[in-house]
């Protein structure tokens, strides 16, 4: 009756090939359903107070006057082979479909850019050069990132916490939005909403906590040091946007850089400059050609 999201698909499959009863199950409502609603009597109302939510199934003589009886036994035993079939061809349909949404490794190459649904109703949007490996089980959500970034808007599962690890930090969370990035041994941890546990990836004792607005650093310290920042700033990747506020231009060059396969060049005379604005993630070249227009020393190469 409604278009259902991957958890309900998933979820449905499942129930479908948990038991034949199942099948038999569902057969014996398209059936019923097959009959009823040709049945279905339109109702017509003079007055709009008297609408009512009760449908009149036409009677056997009405049906008559239509068209005469022509159901057979055999007019019926096609009628089942056609929804058996049309539930076998949505089992296989949706074992494909599953078996590519449940990959468990989820790679994106330089300028790609990848957003979807974990089969708990979790949401990732993951940036370009990015591995990240799912694997989930019955008493815990845990996702391996390897390199690259991800944005998570977690469901709630207090019966299963969510868990990235990311090497040097491990993140624990309920029900939250928030972005890992590892990079070159660094992991950084930022939060949009809610409240994330960060531990020590080498098992040492302790954890931050980690709320709205603030980020963190990892590069083998422990405890890492809490800062307050823009998280929507530092989370604008996820929407293939660059923010930056007096940033140099070799940082600024950089952030574009990692993400793209067209690289900038900057001239070593304009690195440190600082650069103020707002431009797309996906886009180089449009970068490149505003900080030229006022610093000459900024170029693009293929990569």
């Amino acid at each position: 009756a409604h278009d259902l999201n991957v958890a309900e698909r998933f979820a449905y499959l499942q129930w479908l090939k948990s038991s034949p009863v199942h099948i038999g199950e569902t057969l014996q409502m398209c059936i019923l359903y097959s009959i009823l609603y040709p049945m279905k009597k339109q109702v017509f109302f003079t007055n709009e107070d008297e609408v009512s939510n009760v449908i009149e199934l036409a009677t056997r003589e009405d049906r008559e006057e239509v068209a005469p009886p022509t159901r057979t036994r055999s007019s019926w035993h096609v009628r089942a082979l056609t929804v058996a079939v049309a539930i076998g061809l949505t089992l296989v349909v949706g074992a494909i479909a599953t078996r590519g949404w449940r990959d468990p490794t989820i790679e994106t190459q330089a300028s790609e850019w990848r957003s979807l649904t974990l089969n708990d109703g979790s949401f990732v949007s993951v940036g370009p050069r990015t591995e990240l490996r799912d694997r989930f089980g019955q008493e815990q959500r845990l996702l391996s990132l390897s390199h690259g970034e991800a944005l998570f808007q977690v469901a709630k599962d207090p019966a299963r916490p969510f868990i990235v690890e990311a090497g040097l930090a491990v993140v624990h969370a309920t029900g939250t939005r928030f972005a890992v990035s590892r990079r070159e041994g660094d992991v950084t941890v930022t939060v949009e909403e809610g409240t994330v546990l960060v531990s020590d990836g080498a098992g040492r004792p302790g954890a931050v906590a980690l709320t709205a607005a603030k980020q963190l650093n990892m590069s083998g310290n422990w405890p890492p040091a809490v800062e307050h920042v823009d998280a929507a700033r530092e989370l604008a990747w996820s929407a293939r946007r660059l923010v930056f506020d007096d940033d140099t231009i070799a940082a600024a060059a950089e952030e574009f850089n990692r993400r793209n396969r067209v690289q900038i060049v900057v001239d070593p005379a304009f690195a440190s400059e600082q650069v103020r604005g707002v431009f797309q993630a996906d886009d180089p070249a449009s970068f490149a050609e505003v900080v030229a227009a006022r610093k000459k020393g900024v170029a693009l190469r293929p990569s």
